[in-house]
C-alpha cells in the first residue's frame, strides 16, 4: 500500500513550518507586540523626560512634515483647495525599544498602520491623532495606508502619500487675476492637549517637489511658496496644563494670469473700442445700433463668465473694478 502520513504529522509540519521561516523579523515581531495596546500611549515616560529638563510636565513631541507634491485644484468658490502630499510623522514609543544584537543585527522594523489610524482594525501600533483642524475631508480617508518604520531606538516614521482638502480662507483674492492665493491650514491634536502631544516641525516643516512627477503644467494654479510655523493656544480658565499647540501651514498659489489677459482684459479693450466706433458710422446707416448693441451684449457676457470663477462676496476685484472702468 501507497505511504500514507498520519494526521498528526501534517498537522506538526503545517504549524511549525511557519515558525521555521519567520527569522528574526519574526521573532521581533512577536516580542514587540505580545504585550503592546495601541489603544493608549505611556504618558508618563513622556512627563518624566520632560521634567528631566524644568519643573513642568509637557508632552510627547511629535514631529510633522510634509512634501508638496503638487496642486490638484483651487477652488475659490466653495473656498477648498485639494494637495497632493507626502504627510510624514516621527515620533518616539519607548515600548518598540529592543536590543540589534539580539535579532541578527537588525535596526529597522515595518509595521502596519491601517485606516488612517493606530486605533485601526488592522493597524499594529499606535500613532497620535494629528489633525487637520479645518478639514474639508478627513485625513484618514484622503490619506493612503502604509507602514510604518520604527527602529530599535524606539523611533517610529510613519509616511502616508495622498491628499490635503483644507476649507481655506483664501487672502490676496482682492487682486484677481493677477493675485497670489494664500490658505492657512492647522494641525494639531483634536483629543490631547498640549500635555500629552506637542506637534513640532520636522526640520523646516516642509519640502516642495523632489520626484520627476512633482509640480504643475498647464494648470491654472502652482504652488509659489510655504510656511510653517509653531503656535500654542492658551489654556481655559483653570486648567494651566493644558495648552494647545498647533502648527501652523501658509500656502500661497500663484494664478496663471495670461489666460485672463488674452480673453478678458483685452477682449473688453477691443469691445470698448467698437463700441465707440459706432458712433462713427452714419446715423442712416442700419447697422450702427446693431453694432453698439453686439459690442455691449458682449461685454456683458464676458463679465458673467468671469462672475463665474469668483464667489458672491462684499468684496471688490481688481476685475471688478476694471469692469466699470471699461
Amino acid at each position: 500500500a501507497p505511504f500514507e502520513m498520519s494526521p498528526l504529522i501534517l498537522f506538526t509540519a503545517a504549524t511549525a513550518a511557519p515558525t521555521a521561516y519567520n527569522g528574526a523579523s519574526g521573532r521581533l515581531r512577536s516580542a514587540l507586540l505580545a504585550s503592546y495596546d495601541k489603544g493608549v500611549f505611556p504618558w508618563e515616560v513622556a512627563w518624566e523626560a520632560a521634567q528631566a529638563d524644568g519643573p513642568e510636565r509637557s508632552g510627547l513631541e511629535v514631529e510633522m512634515g510634509i512634501n508638496f507634491h503638487r496642486v490638484h485644484s483651487v477652488d475659490v468658490v466653495n473656498h477648498a483647495t485639494d494637495m497632493i502630499v507626502w504627510y510624514r510623522l516621527r515620533w518616539h514609543d519607548p515600548r518598540l525599544v529592543w536590543n540589534a544584537s539580539q535579532y541578527g543585527g537588525l535596526t529597522t522594523l515595518q509595521l502596519w498602520v491601517g485606516d488612517g489610524t493606530g486605533a485601526g482594525e488592522t493597524s499594529e501600533i499606535w500613532t497620535p491623532d494629528m489633525t487637520l483642524w479645518n478639514q474639508g475631508e478627513s485625513m484618514q480617508t484622503s490619506l493612503s495606508s502604509a507602514f510604518a518604520s520604527v527602529s530599535s531606538d524606539g523611533t517610529v516614521f510613519w509616511s502616508r502619500p495622498g491628499h490635503l482638502r483644507p476649507t481655506c480662507k483664501f487672502v490676496g483674492l482682492d487682486s484677481f487675476p493677477f493675485d497670489e492665493l494664500g490658505c492657512t491650514m492647522e494641525f494639531g491634536s483634536w483629543s490631547f492637549s498640549g500635555l500629552y502631544l506637542r506637534p513640532v516641525k520636522m526640520d523646516a516643516g516642509f519640502s516642495i517637489g523632489g520626484s520627476e512627477t512633482a509640480g504643475e503644467s498647464f494648470q491654472e494654479f502652482s504652488l509659489e511658496r510655504v510656511s510653517c510655523r509653531e503656535n500654542v493656544y492658551p489654556p481655559y480658565p483653570g486648567d494651566p496644563e493644558n495648552d494647545w499647540p498647533v502648527l501652523l501651514y501658509e500656502v500661497v498659489f500663484q494664478r496663471a494670469w495670461q489666460p485672463y489677459t488674452r480673453g478678458y482684459i483685452l477682449l473688453q479693450v477691443v469691445l470698448n473700442i467698437i463700441g465707440f466706433l459706432c458712433f462713427s458710422v452714419p446715423p442712416q446707416c442700419g447697422e450702427r445700433l446693431g453694432l453698439g448693441i453686439t459690442a455691449l451684449l458682449a461685454a456683458v457676457a464676458s463679465d458673467f463668465v468671469i462672475a463665474a470663477k469668483l464667489p458672491a462676496a462684499r468684496e471688490i476685484t481688481w476685475s471688478a473694478k476694471s469692469s466699470f472702468i471699461f
